[in-house]
């Protein structure tokens, strides 16, 4: 779909075409990033400079991480959010290679559907405890991993240290 700017440029919407991938990464390796609208129109490309932003920043950079968020990942996810709420770029700075928006949709797609099959508010206390106390713990069994300090209580932080080896002489 194209549509008319003010000064009759067509710019496309939807879907990016292979080419403009293509388009976008080689102009970006040989001028780098920045002030988008200008690249946009240097490139050649009929988009925003938004939309070449987060094109870029979301899909094309190659440090993003493509598949699906590990179990670890997920795990990481709860816990920031439990502190920092949806601070998406936040949560993202701590997950190398995923973007806000990435963290964003995951929390939307499952964290607030488990919410919604529960027939509770995501922010709600019996919400936030049925993910402290059922579904991290749950994360943490299938990935292996000592659970967050915060996840313990006192009198149980001695059940989940990990085996210590005893030293080679």
């Amino acid at each position: 779909m194209i549509r008319k700017k003010n000064n009759n440029m067509d710019l496309r919407r939807g879907p990016w075409t292979v080419e403009e991938d293509f388009t976008l990464i080689n102009y970006i390796a040989h001028h780098g990033e920045g002030r988008w609208n200008s690249l946009a129109r240097s490139a050649g490309l009929k988009r925003t400079g938004k939309s070449c932003r987060l094109r870029w920043l979301n899909y094309l950079r190659p440090d993003v991480r493509r598949g699906n968020i590990t179990l670890e990942e997920q795990l990481l996810i709860l816990e920031l959010h439990s502190r920092w709420g949806n601070r998406w770029s936040k949560i993202a700075q701590h997950l190398p290679g995923r973007t806000d928006n990435e963290i964003k949709n995951y929390w939307r797609t499952r964290v607030q559907k488990h919410a919604k099959q529960l027939k509770c508010d995501v922010n709600s206390k019996q919400f936030k405890d049925t993910m402290r106390y059922l579904w991290m713990p749950r994360l943490v069994e299938k990935s292996k991993l000592p659970p967050p300090p915060e996840l313990l209580l006192p009198h149980h932080r001695h059940y989940y240290l990990p085996h210590q080896q005893p030293e080679q002489y």
